[in-house]
């Protein structure tokens, strides 16, 4: 067998005029397919969800797209995002999401296949999901983050307010999101050619010197300077 066999089927040939490819890369609203949603606890006990979606034939995970509790077991926001989540693709008032069961997905280092508790209800479920881009300071380091902002039905971009209400304008939040989804949200007093030069870095491989938030220093609330 050599090096590389050469193929002319049309998924391989086909003309590309996307953007950067099928890996969800910038902040944006996708139409993907959820083949899985993966329940998980911190360290300190707190429950979230990941999710193993697949975008242009491309599976890929979003961690921690959903913080369901805090440490402390008191509901967190992303309770209410995965509520709209199950109204969106057809839950209805008071119905119960069946527990997770255990199922190997390749979310390990590496991609290696890894036990995860999945609720299988949400197996395959085409949806539009709006992601924000986040980058801060977190220990010294910059981080980047996927923020899961809200969902969309597949079908008519309709909101779960929207659905349950029986709006007669499907859709109107989604063209309200559109103008700002491209949008990047930078904290801790990072700007965007920071981060634009973090991520050349990144890519050829130097390492990263410690960084601190620019704001640290700064006088403490009710003092003056």
């Amino acid at each position: 067998m050599g090096f590389f066999t050469v193929k002319t089927d049309e998924e391989t040939i086909r003309d590309y005029n996307g953007d950067g490819g099928a890996y969800i890369s910038k902040s944006g609203i996708y139409e993907v397919v959820i083949k899985s949603v993966i329940v998980d606890k911190t360290q300190n006990g707190s429950e979230f969800l990941n999710l193993w979606i697949e975008h242009q034939g491309q599976e890929q995970p979003i961690f921690q797209a959903m913080r369901l509790t805090n440490n402390d077991g008191s509901p967190n926001l992303g309770a209410k995002l995965f509520n709209k989540l199950c109204v969106i693709l057809g839950a209805g008032e008071g119905q119960e999401i069946a527990d997770p069961v255990p199922r190997m997905i390749p979310m390990g280092k590496g991609g290696e296949e890894k036990e995860c508790m999945v609720l299988e209800d949400f197996d395959d479920m085409p949806v539009k999901i709006r992601i924000q881009f986040e980058y801060r300071i977190y220990e010294g380091k910059i981080q980047e983050s996927k923020i899961v902002r809200n969902f969309f039905r597949f079908t008519d971009n309709a909101t779960a307010s929207e659905i349950v209400n029986n709006s007669e304008e499907m859709g109107k939040q989604y063209e309200k999101e559109l103008e700002i989804a491209e949008k990047v949200s930078y904290k801790d007093d990072l700007t965007e050619e920071e981060v634009s030069q973090w991520k050349k870095d990144r890519r050829s491989g130097k390492k990263e010197s410690e960084k601190k938030p620019s704001g640290t220093g700064r006088r403490s609330f009710g003092r003056k300077a």
